[in-house]
């Protein structure tokens, strides 16, 4: 059964070798769209925004990818997420100490 398995395998690795000489081209095609569509979504939005409402001059292909690092700087760095979860929280006691109990005395249920 074993060798089964490992026969398998090894079909899919020659089927992904193969493919992947036309889905590494691919990818870098794709990333090099990505770069340029976003630089000229960027760069049209204030075009048609800022400078047709407040005069402001309109800003180069390098400006527009200077404000979405910028903005990714200013809004994205040091977020944190508000709730604590993760595999820690699984285990932790369902009837913890509170901070108001000294540590050793017993919980008492809250319904009651």
């Amino acid at each position: 059964m074993n060798a089964f398995f490992a026969s398998r395998a090894d079909g899919r690795r020659r089927i992904h070798r193969r493919h992947l000489v036309w889905l590494a081209p691919l990818a870098v095609v794709v990333a090099v769209g990505f770069f340029f569509g976003l630089g000229k979504l960027v760069e049209w939005l204030w075009r048609v925004t800022l400078v047709d409402i407040f005069a402001v001059k309109p800003i180069s292909f390098w400006q527009a990818w200077g404000l979405v690092l910028l903005s990714q700087i200013l809004f994205k760095a040091n977020m944190q997420p508000t709730t604590r979860t993760g595999r820690w929280r699984h285990g932790a006691r369902a009837g913890g100490d509170s901070p108001e109990t000294e540590p050793g005395q017993p919980v008492h249920d809250q319904g009651s």
